[in-house]
């Protein structure tokens, strides 16, 4: 009976120990960081502070792309994000004629999908998309879902959040909800893909 115990004991200190591991890798989980690449436009996310757009534009300054897409269709002070994001890009130095709007979606999978349809307006075949780091795991899945067989081609870069460390993320209450408030909607978007 003693070895029993014994056994049990260990069988279940290795699975806390296995469930601890994961969990301390969930932020790093969520970042999906690839290399910039040449591309007809760089499409950015609304949601954050500014820093989504700023990342874009850096991009933008190094030639990656001629044209950002801004898209975010959300209210905020009678204006749409999109248009809040135009007025910061503007104001980093960004021509308006290099700036085409998407001011109707207010989740990720409308922001692929009206993104979509602006890409196949203006035919664009490639795009950078900007989303804040904890974000992008999302966005590449709802991305590659709504674009499937286009023949579009994506690279996901994302945007640093200051107030979110994937590789810390327990550490501050802010980055504990965006992390379980990511996987959440993740599993129930993954979930309606195969419905």
């Amino acid at each position: 009976m003693a070895r029993f115990l014994k056994i049990k004991f260990l069988w279940t200190l290795l699975a806390f120990s296995i469930f601890f591991l994961l969990l301390s890798f969930a932020g790093d989980f969520l970042v999906v960081a690839e290399e910039p690449k040449i591309a007809d436009a760089i499409i950015v996310l609304s949601g954050d502070d500014g820093g989504r757009t700023e990342r874009a534009v850096e991009l933008y300054r190094q030639g990656y792309a001629p044209y950002l897409i801004l898209s975010g269709g959300r209210i905020y002070q009678e204006t749409t994000m999109a248009e809040l994001m135009m007025q910061h890009a503007l104001k980093l130095g960004v021509p308006k004629e290099a700036i085409v709007l998407e001011n109707k979606s207010s989740s990720t999978y409308q922001n692929a999908v009206h993104s979509k349809e602006i890409m196949e307006k203006y035919k664009f075949k490639s795009a950078i998309v900007v989303s804040s780091n904890y974000h992008m795991r999302r966005t590449r899945v709802v991305f590659e879902q709504v674009f499937q067989g286009t023949g579009n081609v994506f690279a996901y870069v994302p945007s640093a959040d200051q107030d979110y460390n994937p590789a810390r993320w327990w550490e501050k209450n802010r980055s504990i909800m965006v992390t379980i408030t990511e996987y959440i909607k993740l599993i129930g978007y993954v979930l309606r893909m195969a419905t």
